[in-house]
């Protein structure tokens, strides 16, 4: 998995980029699918990254069950349906073909976009994050991060 800056302690690391298509599909990174455990047919659970960013974090239904996610998922109704818990919204999806599919609901309640690239990291043992590249490039532009912005455009598309 590269590093956005190779040899600095601390710099996020990056399984890719992600393309959300028309159809709302998104395909993981097969390096982020192994180490979350996902496999086909799994369910995933989505939820918020940041209050007032764009982008989505996924986690594995039976790792999240196990972790503080837990109470959260316990009250998800069914597949595709957002619940919003102390304003960040949350939603069971289904993995399937290396990827998960965004409804025009989930779409919405992660303010992310078809066309849109998201970046794929390693955030915790539990969950990937996926992030718009505009968002990262702007956070590391501010930051005077100017390899890792350019780093960026070097990632695998998936």
């Amino acid at each position: 998995m590269p590093s956005l800056h190779p040899g600095l302690p601390g710099t996020k690391e990056a399984y890719g980029l992600s393309l959300i298509r028309a159809d709302g599909s998104v395909f993981l990174p097969p390096k982020a699918s192994a180490h979350y455990g996902l496999v086909d047919s799994d369910q995933v659970l989505l939820m918020t990254t940041h209050r007032g960013e764009g982008g989505f974090a996924v986690a594995r239904r039976q790792t999240a069950a196990r972790s503080v996610f837990a109470r959260f998922m316990a009250q998800l109704s069914a597949p595709d349906t957002v619940a919003w818990f102390d304003a960040k919204a949350y939603a069971l999806t289904g993995f399937s073909d290396g990827r998960i599919h965004l409804t025009p609901a989930l779409l919405d309640a992660y303010h992310v976009t078809v066309g849109q690239r998201v970046m794929v990291v390693k955030s915790t043992t539990v969950v990937m994050s996926c992030t718009p590249v505009e968002i990262w490039e702007r956070k590391f532009a501010q930051r005077g991060m100017r390899v890792e912005v350019e780093n960026i455009q070097k990632l695998d598309v998936f």
